[in-house]
């Protein structure tokens, strides 16, 4: 069954689609063929440009009757085709009951007879050339790249004014071909003199001066000021940014960003549901300005019948170096599960680095006071001391990540590794590290019908350094619930312990957790609406006395679920079934809800 359940996964999310199809209630639109006379590859590349206006286009939704619909897309695939150099092509489109079939006669594709740039001479040296050439076909996206090419390379090289390329394409019917010239409009160079930053109310001025990377003196150019409105956007103290450039002056230009602040308070709500947990509430406030220099203070709780947590985080960006930051926390945390109780007060100060544009480094110290009272029988020896620690930590992390969108990837991955060494301090003799490893990985079809996303993840962990119960239970690993293996209880998979009733029958206990996590997911995602989707999904995991991660004892779910898409986060509803139930112990099937995807 599990094998049938990854092949259908595998098979919908990059299943080629021939043609296109629509779902009742989803779409109304008819379904069509296209045949385009001797080029497949032309014909495929139409199919999924088509495809792709279909899902965008909002005239279409002015349309009921199948001939206006060819009609009017007949007049797209003309344009597709000037787009790619077929200047004399015919469309000819029929409506077959439902079904609309387009055939196309492409004729020659133009090619590029002669191409010119009228460009300064001081301006064109060093200029590396443009992407295409004599005797390559007409296509509006490579002539377009030419443009975008010499504009780069005139903001990266000259300080001029204004920037700004044009091109004219003549087309020679007679010769199947065309004369492409690219022109560089006139401008004065200048450098930038004074340089103003105005409506910053709470924010200090120097602070967002470090975000601009533009001083007196330095080479004129827009898309350094383009981009220096990004970086105070991403600040997320600004909402709106403008710049207004001086008439020139002893060849000077004045700078001045009028900028508009944000809202630096923020209170959220939230409720959830799971099988395993209950129903749950969270709440958070945060202010992103608290010390007027984009530093953010974060208070935030979740309550469900299993877990409760209350934490406060400080957030300092710009921590003694511009890729820096430092984030200090105080958390409260309850937890009842089958197995334990625990009680703990954790106080962490953390320092992460950015590497690059992808990589982060991190490091800190973490110290937590707890008390953990097992519930299970012979987890706990005769003559141990009492439950209480004071574990000292000192984390260590690195991050690799690619991804889109953190909430909801659609492209990219991630690698996370984490080293953390624990020292007890009631007990000098205990210590252990612990060590996670995770790899997430999203792919999408965006030219494919209902944007199939294929995404993974797997996860491993080790504790070394100490035997099972000589750890703290609420250190160990588990594996089971909505962030793990959906189809079984909230950390109900790891080993336990046999116990022996009163009438001399033998028992499982609740799982005790472990020194080793194995996990794996995958996920098959698709996109019906703008605000509609739906997932199915395999996980798998388990959790092992044994330190070695073992992907080969795993125990398997499998279920589907709803998104609905908001321009936060989706809203997932997931309904996930063991695949290895076990009597007595597993329910027969798992309910999520909650906000954001799986993972």
């Amino acid at each position: 069954m599990r094998t049938l359940f990854v092949s259908l996964l595998v098979g919908f999310a990059l299943l080629p689609l021939q043609r296109a199809v629509a779902i009742p209630f989803f779409s109304k639109l008819p379904g069509f063929f296209l045949y385009v006379q001797g080029d497949p590859q032309l014909q495929d590349n139409l199919r999924k440009e088509l495809n792709e206006l279909r899902k965008n286009s909002s005239a279409l939704e002015s349309y009921e009757d199948p001939q206006d619909i060819a009609h009017y897309e007949r007049g797209n695939l003309e344009k597709l085709l000037r787009s790619e150099g077929y200047y004399d092509a015919t469309v000819r489109e029929s409506v077959l009951g439902n079904e609309i079939v387009y055939q196309v006669v492409p004729g020659p594709q133009y090619l590029i007879k002669s191409l010119d740039i009228e460009m300064p001479a001081g301006l064109r040296a060093g200029f590396p050339g443009l992407p295409i050439s004599v005797g390559d076909p007409l296509q509006a996206d490579e002539v377009l790249e030419g443009v975008q090419e010499i504009t780069k390379y005139l903001n990266n090289n000259a300080c001029l004014l204004n920037v700004d390329v044009t091109y004219q394409a003549t087309v020679i019917h007679q010769e199947a071909a065309a004369r492409l010239v690219y022109r560089v409009a006139p401008s004065p160079e200048v450098m930038v003199g004074d340089v103003q930053i105005l409506g910053a109310t709470s924010i200090e001025e120097d602070y967002l001066r470090s975000k601009l990377n533009i001083n007196p003196g330095d080479c004129f150019s827009r898309s350094k000021l383009d981009a220096a409105q990004l970086r105070l956007l991403r600040t997320n103290l600004i909402s709106n940014v403008t710049h207004q450039v001086s008439e020139p002056y002893s060849g000077l230009v004045d700078v001045t960003f009028i900028v508009q602040e944000r809202n630096h308070r923020t209170i959220t709500l939230g409720v959830g549901y799971t099988s395993d947990e209950g129903p749950g509430v969270s709440a958070s406030w945060e202010h992103r300005n608290i010390f007027h220099r984009g530093e953010k203070l974060e208070v935030k709780s979740k309550v469900n019948p299993v877990k409760q947590t209350l934490e406060s985080k400080l957030t300092i960006p710009r921590f003694f170096r511009d890729k820096q930051r430092f984030t200090a926390s105080v958390a409260l945390t309850g937890e009842d599960v089958d197995s334990y109780r625990s009680k703990a007060l954790t106080l962490k100060g953390l320092v992460s680095r950015k590497l690059s544009k992808h990589r982060t480094l991190s490091a800190g110290a973490e110290l937590k006071f707890s008390r953990v009272d097992e519930k299970v029988d012979g987890a706990v020896e005769d003559g141990d001391a009492d439950e209480n620690y004071r574990l000292l930590a000192f984390p260590l992390g690195f991050k690799l990540n690619t991804t889109d969108k953190p909430l909801d990837a659609h492209r990219g991955a991630t690698t996370a590794l984490e080293i953390k060494p624990y020292l007890d301090l009631n007990n000098n003799s205990t210590s252990f590290v612990k060590n996670t490893l995770q790899l997430t990985a999203y792919k999408t079809a965006k030219s494919a019908r209902y944007e199939p996303t294929l995404a993974l993840r797997i996860k491993a962990a080790t504790i070394t350094g100490a035997a099972n119960l000589d750890l703290p239970a609420d250190e160990r690993f588990y594996a089971g619930g909505g962030g793990s293996v959906r189809g079984y209880g909230y950390q109900e998979l790891g080993p336990r312990i046999v116990e022996i009733g009163k009438d001399g029958q033998e028992t499982l206990s609740d799982s005790i957790g472990g020194r080793g996590l194995s996990e794996i997911s995958i996920e098959g995602r698709f996109r019906f609406t703008d605000t509609w989707g739906g997932v199915l999904f395999l996980d798998g995991g388990n959790a092992y006395e044994d330190p070695s991660p073992n992907f080969s004892d795993l125990f398997w779910g499998a279920g589907f679920g709803v998104r609905y898409i908001t321009s936060f986060a989706p809203i997932r509803f997931d309904l996930a079934f063991p695949l290895d139930r076990r009597d007595g112990v597993d329910d027969r099937y798992q309910v999520y809800i909650s906000l954001g995807q799986a993972f």
